[in-house]
């Protein structure tokens, strides 16, 4: 049978300690931590993280980049360069993956550095970079393609692919043809509900549109005996964060929805509801997660010199 490794992320629980968050996330019974890099000076730092961890006894296989707008600034603005800071983090660590997000359309430097040369640049640190799908933006109520990789043809050129399920529906991709599109390189997934509406609201499991088991009974199938399948639930926790038990329960549910539809269950008996169901005509005003990457003008800091 393959194994199983899923994890939580740091990114929803960004406004607490990362002491706090981890301890919230074994609590829950996690195999371990995506840890998200912000603007929190000790998920910068190796040894202060591994303190962290050691304490709470959380594994951070995983780490994502400062790749949010909310994060920009975090290891500076080039890119590269932080794309770089990353995966030493990462290596310190001993995590075997590093998430990035796409570049906007105009950054071509970076999008040339991770066809050519950022593979191999982690190689060498004993790593990976898993390039992350995004989605496009809404303006002025049209769909705006700012980032280069939202369909999964656009993901092809790369060996480590890490599929968001959520993104994929903010850009009305099905994902269970995405995932048979992605399934030999696909290395990771952040699992979450998406509400519909053009919005990226990273749901708990059931409480959006998106048929997750049909997703994750095709994921669990085509695992081979000796791999690995490996998650991160990626959940938007804002109404739990000043209720720590509640935000613990939350979670632990969550993992336990995620575990039965990999095991075959039905959405029926887990999300208690059918599968596939019609998006709503508009997006809940508020429920979009607050952490989720949007465009920035072109021109701005985030472009690519």
């Amino acid at each position: 049978m393959p194994s199983l490794r899923l994890l939580a992320s740091t990114g929803p629980l960004f406004a607490r300690p990362l002491d706090w968050a981890c301890g919230v996330i074994a609590e829950a019974g996690y195999d371990g931590v995506e840890l998200m890099v912000t603007q929190d000076p000790t998920t910068q730092d190796a040894q202060r993280v591994t303190e962290v961890t050691t304490r709470e006894g959380t594994p951070i296989p995983v780490v994502h980049g400062p790749f949010l707008l909310l994060t920009r600034r975090v290891f500076g603005t080039d890119l590269v360069e932080k794309a770089r800071r990353s995966l030493e983090l990462a290596a310190d660590l001993g995590s075997d993956l590093m998430i990035v997000h796409p570049p906007f359309r105009w950054q071509r430097s970076f999008h040339n550095w991770l066809i050519d040369e950022g593979e191999a640049e982690a190689a060498e640190l004993g790593t990976r970079i898993g390039v992350e799908n995004l989605y496009p933006v809404s303006v002025a109520g049209r769909p705006v393609r700012f980032h280069r990789y939202t369909e999964p043809e656009h993901l092809t050129p790369f060996p480590h692919v890490v599929l968001d399920t959520s993104h994929f529906g903010v850009a009305e991709v099905d994902i269970v043809a995405a995932w048979e599109r992605l399934k030999t390189t696909s290395v990771h997934l952040h699992v979450s509900d998406n509400r519909g509406g053009g919005r990226d609201s990273h749901a708990p499991l059931g409480h959006g549109i998106l048929p997750l088991a049909g997703f994750l009974h095709a994921v669990a199938e085509d695992a081979l005996p000796d791999e690995e399948i490996s998650i991160t639930l990626e959940l938007d926790c804002r109404r739990y964060l000043d209720d720590r038990s509640a935000l613990v329960g939350y979670l632990r549910q969550e993992r336990e929805k995620c575990v039965a539809l990999l095991d075959g269950a039905s959405a029926e008996d887990v999300l208690g509801r059918p599968d596939r169901v019609v998006a709503p005509p508009l997006p809940v005003a508020d429920e979009d997660d607050a952490d989720q990457p949007t465009a920035g003008p072109p021109g701005g800091e985030l472009a690519d010199v």
